[in-house]
């Protein structure tokens, strides 16, 4: 079986940054002789321990980009290729937690930037991460976590603010000057804004949490970020995509991450606490939530290179997120066969949805 990195590309298509390779091999040596890095790692003086580190795609491990390390002076040091994040906005967050809540988290030491990378440097929170704890732990071990994290958000939802102010959203810089839910779900959908029925759907949702502040949100309560130690949580890490947020987004956050996933897994655990608290009062930006899910796996840029092909024009991606909308919002996605049944409300055969799309990728 050919490697993956070896295996030609398909006739007729190319990559964008080496048009004259015809693998990925090719295409990520090509990229890698004419990319310029002032740093191709992080300085490993003094560095005792690597813990986590992820490197440059396709580098082959001689690029790193990310990077966290235990240092001789028993403190972490997280470093992040420039552009990458933003560790100063993380080290805010750190701070204000530290200082105005009782919830457990590093204590900030040092913030510096050398040509390539920017690095934070804080303490080493005891314990080890509820995801290494896991496997030893018993059901009921396992709830009483959980109970634990939900009231650590709680004391996060304590520190409130008139307006979103955050520096990432999914790893990606957040636009500043966004207000409320609206303004923060229009964002999200800014590729779509133009599909009215859309934005009809979710106007009334936002505007029922109109009057509601944006409060503080970690926003990754992933098991690798709380650190636990006999059996009790002794601390919370990983800052980065914290800061003020609609008041759902905590909860819409867990809850998306929970999908798929069996009774008892970790963000399950966690999910149903956070319901119970917010759930029914946020319930209408789950529905939202849902929608952007939907028209972002239908984008152009999430279709196959087989797809792009076959569907060059612009107005078929306008014609597959307005009618997918529309059938969301009518109820039509809970059955098989979604394609026919916008087919019938479509008044042109133009705008139907091929099948396999129609069919093989809804899934909410």
């Amino acid at each position: 079986m050919i490697n993956f990195l070896d295996e030609p590309v398909l006739d007729g298509l190319y990559f964008v940054n080496a048009p004259n390779a015809r693998t990925r091999r090719q295409a990520t040596a090509d990229y890698l002789a004419k990319a310029k890095f002032s740093e191709l790692r992080p300085c490993t003086d003094g560095v005792v321990e690597v813990l986590h580190q992820i490197a440059h795609p396709f580098s082959d491990g001689s690029i790193i980009n990310r990077q966290i390390s235990v240092q001789n002076d028993h403190t972490i040091r997280k470093s992040v290729r420039l552009g990458r994040s933003d560790l100063l906005a993380e080290r805010r967050n750190l701070e204000l937690v530290a200082e105005q809540t009782n919830v457990p988290v590093p204590c900030v030491y040092d913030f510096y930037t050398t040509s390539g990378f920017e690095h934070l440097v804080m303490e080493k929170m005891p314990g080890v991460t509820l995801e290494s704890a896991w496997p030893d732990l018993s059901s009921q071990e396992r709830e009483d976590l959980a109970d634990q994290v939900a009231r650590l958000v709680r004391e996060f939802r304590r520190l409130q603010s008139p307006s979103i102010n955050a520096a990432l959203l999914n790893r990606q810089a957040l636009r500043p000057g966004l207000r409320d839910s609206f303004d923060f779900t229009m964002e999200r959908m800014k590729e779509y804004t133009w599909c009215d029925s859309a934005v009809d759907y979710v106007r009334p949702r936002c505007e029922a949490l109109h009057d509601m502040p944006n409060v503080f949100t970690h926003g990754d309560l992933d098991w690798s970020n709380i650190m636990v130690l006999e059996k009790q949580v002794c601390g919370i890490i990983d800052m980065e995509s914290g800061g003020f947020f609609p008041p759902y987004w905590e909860w819409v956050s867990v809850k998306r991450m929970a999908q798929g996933l069996p009774d008892g897994a970790w963000f399950r655990l966690l999910e149903e606490r956070l319901a119970n608290e917010q759930g029914s009062e946020y319930a209408g930006m789950w529905e939202v939530e849902r929608l952007i899910q939907a028209m972002n796996y239908h984008s152009q840029w999430a279709l196959t290179p087989d797809e792009r092909f076959a569907n060059p024009e612009d107005d078929y991606i306008v014609s597959v997120v307005t009618n997918l909308s529309k059938a969301y919002i009518q109820g039509q996605w809970h059955f098989w066969g979604l394609g026919e049944r916008v087919f019938r409300r479509t008044q042109s055969s133009k705008n139907v949805l091929p099948p396999k799309i129609a069919a093989n990728k809804w899934c909410l």
